[in-house]
This record gives structure tokens, sequence and C-alpha cells, in this order.
């Protein structure tokens, strides 16, 4: 047979054979009539012993030896279970690498095969030559550590034969001969670069996907939560820790939204997005008005595995949103209320008293408070009495003045004043309590006339913080419209 063909069936390389004949005169093939080199089967035989025997963990040069000596006839007593024992070591997935006063004493074909060389080329090559000069020192201590006995566990970026580098696992445990003496160190060995891009780049991810001030969740596509991000955490009032695993609709409840959840799971399992406002709840039960994004994840084969979806809280621009529209109601309530005031002093005939009920009706409603009052000033008394109310009120209710009451405060201050919460404000009697009711919070403005203070405007509200700053425009507003009216 040619050249080829042995190393078809030996598994050795032409090359390889051709430098085992130049160097070590192995093979004597036979010349062909026509000058080419020509093996026969012994050459098979010798060839696939030197294999077997470089498995086990003889060194090249000393398998070529022993097959030069003995033949391939039968193998000593026990070299064949050895020999079985040196194919599974080739057959493992991990580099296998036996190391002894710095030269390699065995090395599998998975160690070559990450090393970019051949198993006689790391023969060859002293150990210490594969790492860059810096990193000796450490070798050097970790060689120390393994001649001591013990085993070690680490990382190393490792140089191949061609510059290229990697990096590495490794396990490496010291072997001692029957002597109880040092006898070298077996190493297994992985490429682990790949798997460590992966995971530096599931922590950028992760690390890119916290800094976003949404809240970013993932879900498989039964519902089972597999990713949260810190801004989910913080708006939810979960740790991540707490979710995982868990069903998406119990983590991130939406009490209120039954039919529309059931839409949006509708639409993400058909592969469509969902985009819109949605109320949820958090963990303490607490309500907020969120904008949610949510798509589906498709897998290679075009199914969907999952879900993601990106919530922020819009209670904020909500409020601010309700916020404007109070002010537009109240701008528009002010207009329509000071032109008929105006109209009343051109036309006596209407009367005060419609402007009068309709303001205060207007600022209970439109500061959704739980009563309005206004009090006017008794002349020649240290006493304010109740003018006009809604709901309506004993006309005969009287307050001190001065800073024995909220209404009296007012006329002192001359400007509006905000109460948040009554029970711990100082500068004023509690405000008085209405049969049945708690007032909490209030907010009043002084009504002018053409000696200075003739009465008060109040609302009342049986809630803390019921009030707005921009409230007190309003209120204001209305005083100074049925001061307009009281007018003589």
């Amino acid at each position: 047979m040619r050249v080829g063909e042995l190393a078809r069936r030996t598994g050795v390389g032409v090359s390889t054979l051709r430098a085992w004949e130049s160097r070590f005169r192995f093979l004597e093939p036979q010349r062909s009539p026509a000058g080419h080199r020509v093996y026969d089967e012994a050459d098979v035989e010798r060839v696939n012993a030197v294999h077997r025997l470089v498995a086990e963990g003889l060194t090249l040069a000393a398998a070529i030896a022993r097959v030069a000596s003995v033949g391939t006839a039968a193998l000593p007593a026990g070299e064949a279970e050895a020999m079985l024992y040196g194919q599974i070591l080739q057959a493992a997935g991990q580099g296998i690498w036996v190391i002894c006063d710095g030269r390699t004493r065995y090395a599998n074909r998975r160690m070559a095969e990450i090393m970019g060389s051949s198993v006689e080329e790391l023969f060859a090559v002293p150990v210490l030559d594969i790492f860059a000069p810096e990193m000796l020192p450490v070798i050097r201590e970790r060689t120390a550590l393994v001649r001591a006995g013990h085993r070690l566990h680490f990382t190393q970026e490792i140089r191949r034969a061609d510059g290229s580098t990697f990096l590495a696992e490794v396990n490496s445990t010291p072997l001692f001969d029957q002597a109880g003496h040092y006898d070298g160190a077996v190493a297994l060995v992985s490429d682990v670069t790949a798997r460590e891009e992966a995971e530096t780049q599931a922590r950028l991810r992760a690390t890119l996907l916290d800094s976003v001030g949404e809240a970013v969740t993932a879900s498989t596509a039964d519902g089972r939560v597999v990713y949260v991000n810190a801004a989910a955490e913080r708006l939810f009032g979960w740790r991540a820790a707490d979710v995982i695993g868990k069903e998406s609709r119990v983590v991130f409840p939406a009490p209120e939204e039954a039919k529309l959840g059931a839409r949006i799971v509708s639409l993400l399992t058909k592969g469509k997005r969902y985009s819109g406002r949605y109320k949820m709840a958090r963990h303490d039960g607490s309500q907020f008005v969120a904008h949610l994004t949510s798509a589906p994840v498709i897998d290679a084969a075009g199914e969907v595995s999952g879900f993601v979806g990106i919530i922020s809280d819009q209670s904020e621009v909500d409020q601010l949103g309700r916020d404007l529209r109070a002010r537009e109601r109240q701008a528009e309530t002010l207009a329509l209320l000071g032109a008929q005031a105006i109209r009343q002093r051109t036309d006596p005939s209407r009367g005060a008293a419609l402007v009068l009920t309709e303001a205060v009706e207007a600022t209970r409603r439109l500061l959704d408070a739980d009563d309005a009052v206004v009090l006017e000033v008794v002349a020649g008394a240290n006493e304010l009495r109740v003018r006009a109310a809604a709901p309506e009120a004993d006309d005969g209710i009287t307050v001190p003045t001065g800073s024995r009451s909220f209404a009296g405060y007012i006329t002192l201050a001359r400007k509006v004043v905000v109460v948040d919460d009554t029970e711990h404000d100082r500068r004023f009697d509690p405000c008085p309590k209405k049969p049945g009711a708690e007032i909490a919070s209030a907010i009043g403005a002084p009504i002018f006339g053409l000696d200075g203070i003739s009465g008060v405007l109040l609302a009342q509200s049986a809630a803390p913080n019921r009030f707005a700053p921009g409230d007190a425009h309003f209120i204001q507003g209305m005083a100074n419209i049925i001061g307009t009216a009281l007018l003589p």
C-alpha cells in the first residue's frame, strides 16, 4: 500500500509517518518499480502499536524503541489493560496533561487540540514556554503548592504554538510514587474562553438592564418569572430572589384589569406586542398606574418561548394630568362666576345670594372637599358667623377670631392658609368638628370688603393632605368673587 493508505488505516498523518522514518528510521518501506514507497500489513501493526503505547503514556521515542525491540506480537501482562485506560484518556472531552520536571510526560489528543499542536510538539516544548513571562512567578508559586501536595483549581491564560492565547480552567493534582515522593502532576484542562465571554456578556447585559430606569421583567411562555432588574425590585417592592420561578400574575398583579390582562396575554401568545396603560399593584398592595410595553420572545423555530415587559410608573404623570385638568376646570369656573358677580353689581335684582351659594358649592366641588363655608366678620364682636355653607349649615354658628380658630387666624394672616394635618398644626386651636365628621385638613382665604377683611372662605376635608399649594390661587379667586358680590 502507498503511504496515504497507511495513514488512513492508522490515523497517523502522512507527514508524521515520514518524520518517524527520517528521525527514528522506524519504517523501512519497499520501493515499487516506479520508485514509490510501499508498505505492508506489518507496517500497519507497527504504527498501531506505537500509537497505542503513546496513548498509554510513553513518549514517542520510547514507544518506537519498544516496538522495534519486542515487536507487535504479545504485550506484557497488564499492558493490554493499561492500553485500554490510555484509549479512555484519549476519548476524554477535557485536556489531560501530565507534567514532571517542567516537561510534558503525557498529553491526550484533546490537550493537543486545545493547544493547537500535536502531542509530539507538546513533548518537545518546555512547559514554562507556554506562559507569558510576567506570569512565571505565579506559575512557580502554584507549582510549589502542588509539589507540597495541594490540589489547585484556577483559570489561567495559556499561549498556543501559533502565539494566540486562550483562557484555561485547570484542575491540578499532585502525583506520588510508591515511596511517597512527588512524581509530577496531572492537570485537567478546559478551554473556557467562549464560556467566559458569554458570562461577561451576560453580566454586561444585566448591568445595562439594571441601569435602566424602567422596570424590566422576563417570563417563560407559561408565565414563570425568570428575570427582574433593579428598577423592577424598587417599583414593586420585591427582591429578585423572591420572585424568580413564581407566576408573573401573582408577582405583578392587576386586580382591576382582569379583562385587559387576559387580552394582553392573548396578544402575546399570538406573537403580537402590547403597549398601553395598565393599573398594577405593588408587593404591599398599593396600586399605581403603569405604562406597560410587553413583547413575545420568539425562538429559532418561530414559537413563543417567553415574554419581556417594560413597566414605568405613570402615577406622577397621571397626577400631573389630573392636576392640569382640575386647574382648567377651576379657571373656567372662576371666569363664569366672576362674570356673574359683575352682572350682579350692575343689576341688583339678581341678588348676591345666588352668587354666594354657587361660589361656596363650586369651592367644595372643585377642591374635592367635604364641606365649604363662608364666615363673615360680625361688626363690633370678636367672632365670625356662618353666612353660607355647602352642605347647608346653621347660619347662627360662630367661631372666635384671632388664633383661637382657623378662620380667625386667616383674618390675621390676610392670605391663603393651608393646613395639611389639623391634629399637629399648632398655629391656632383645632378646627371645629362637625357632628359625626372629622376635619383633618383645610384651606382658607380672606374675603376683602371696602374696609378690609369682611369674611373668610374655608374648605375642609376628613382626609389629611387633601389640598395642594396650587389650590391657593383658586380659593383666593373664589373669595374675591364672593367679596365682589357682597359689596354694598
